[in-house]
């Protein structure tokens, strides 16, 4: 009867326990609360109007973009993120599909149309004057976009919407600005138009338009979760109908991004398999690779090796044609390239080339001590400057000016002196005089220091004592 009981008493509690855990994750995930409907909606509709102050800010954050990606600037394309109207619109677009208002989804999409014109022409001919205007590492990572950069964009997006529907509002919109790299996009396209190169504007303007649909899809996503107001009413048909349409867009936008990952994940594959091959073959000590390339002759990726160094027999190279397959090579063709280098010549270039990087070793080790002396000497200008701009310091050097008798001065931290009375703690000028000086110059010359001390500084706990030696004056000046 007890077990019986007991195993009824452990059914309850695991209900229990789960339902406890539920309203748990419910309360965590919670977002219904603190929202501002009203206030969101009348945000995002005002913004998104495309005029005066918001069209010199899309002018200008364009230009900053393309000058950070023309000169490689991370900071600057930063900046010309935080300053880009652009997101405004584009959660009018969601927003609009989301709460069924029609007006609000055409002056969204044509204030985005709008922008990303005047955009791409300021990128456009920004680039088509430029000195510069070459492909640059910035301009080269907006040209691939990949699922990630979905990914960036629909959680960018979201946090930028819950943020922004917040009755609080918090600092995510600055990071949400940065995250959707918006214009940055837009301007790569720019530089591709301007230059011809028509593979970098379609890439760049792809990844654009994943970027702005994907922070749309968010927008609606969390304003229906919300349960943000609608315009008008769809019956069942043609709710199911917009969600159909909705989930069919983002399946077909995903799917080049998907087919670019794949290609550059096969190459990065690639890559790794030919730099172990080459490690694992062609490193060592009478023969070493130089450089390799890819190319496609006749329908097929040829992978051209050169090396210097030891020859490599027919036999060798039919066995590293075999070998290559083991390092996920076998789609390849090889050749490898032979330089006119003969053994000896190796072993010559090599000894060259330690002994050239002993010397810059070296000459770096000098350049590193002659740095270590100009900062030596840095700090002590540091140090001569700040005690001309301290007062009391300048005082001290004053001292050493003034009196005839004086052949140094310096402060000592505050300290107790058996000559005054004991628990008076006073900041001291220790005074050291010039053998030559008799004793009732010492005295007086002592005294007043201490005068000007008490003078110029009189809430100020200072004196001035002789350096102790020989026939030293000990009291201290008042």
């Amino acid at each position: 009867m007890s077990l019986e009981s007991s195993q009824g008493s452990d059914e309850k509690k695991a209900p229990g326990l789960l339902t406890r855990w539920f309203r748990y994750l419910r309360f965590l995930l919670a977002i219904r609360g603190g929202t501002d409907v009203n206030g969101t909606i009348e945000e995002i509709c005002e913004n998104v109007k495309l005029r005066g102050a918001n069209t010199w800010l899309l002018i200008c954050s364009a230009l900053l973009a393309s000058i950070g990606l023309d000169v490689n600037s991370t900071a600057v394309i930063i900046g010309a993120m935080l300053i880009s109207p652009l997101m405004s619109p584009i959660l009018g677009v969601g927003l609009g599909v989301a709460i069924l208002d029609r007006q609000l989804l055409k002056r969204s999409v044509g204030s985005l149309g709008i922008a990303t014109l005047v955009s791409l022409l300021t990128s456009f001919i920004y680039f088509l004057i430029s000195p510069f205007a070459e492909m640059t590492s910035e301009l080269s990572a907006r040209t691939t976009p990949t699922i990630l950069d979905i990914g960036v964009a629909f959680f960018g997006g979201m946090a930028g919407v819950v943020a922004g529907s917040r009755m609080r509002k918090t600092n995510a919109i600055p990071g949400v600005a940065i995250a959707t790299a918006l214009m940055p996009p837009v301007c790569t396209a720019g530089f591709g138009l301007a230059t011809g190169d028509w593979t970098t504007f379609l890439g760049s303007f792809y990844l654009f338009f994943i970027n702005a649909f994907f922070i749309s899809l968010a927008t609606y996503l969390i304003a229906v979760w919300l349960k943000f107001p609608k315009k008008a009413r769809l019956n069942e048909e043609q709710g199911v109908r917009v969600r159909q349409s909705v989930i069919a867009f983002a399946v077909i936008a995903t799917i080049p991004s998907g087919l670019i990952m794949w290609g550059v994940l096969d190459r990065l594959k690639t890559e790794r398999g030919i730099r172990n091959l080459i490690n694992a073959e062609f490193r060592k000590d009478d023969r070493q690779a130089f450089r390799w390339t890819l190319s496609k002759e006749d329908g097929r990726t040829l992978l051209k090796i050169y090396t210097f160094g030891a020859p490599i027999t027919p036999e060798e190279e039919q066995r590293l044609r075999l070998v290559k397959n083991e390092f996920g090579l076998s789609s390849l063709d090889m050749k490898i390239y032979k330089m006119n280098v003969s053994p000896s010549e190796f072993k010559n270039i090599t000894g060259e080339f330690e002994a050239s990087l002993v010397d810059g070793l070296r000459a770096l080790s000098e350049v590193d001590q002659n740095r270590s002396k100009e900062l030596e000497e840095l700090r002590k200008a540091l140090a001569d400057l700040t005690k001309k701009n301290d007062p009391l310091e300048a005082y001290a050097m004053e001292v050493t000016d003034r009196f005839a008798s004086v052949e140094a001065a310096e402060w000592q931290p505050p300290t107790t002196f058996d000559a005054v009375e004991a628990s008076t703690e006073k900041t001291v000028l220790t005074v050291r005089f010039r053998p030559e000086a008799d004793e009732a110059e010492r005295v007086r010359d002592l005294r007043a220091i201490g005068r000007t001390l008490a003078e110029r500084w009189p809430k100020r706990r200072l004196t001035a004592v002789e350096e102790k030696q020989e026939n030293a004056v000990t009291e201290p000046a008042q």
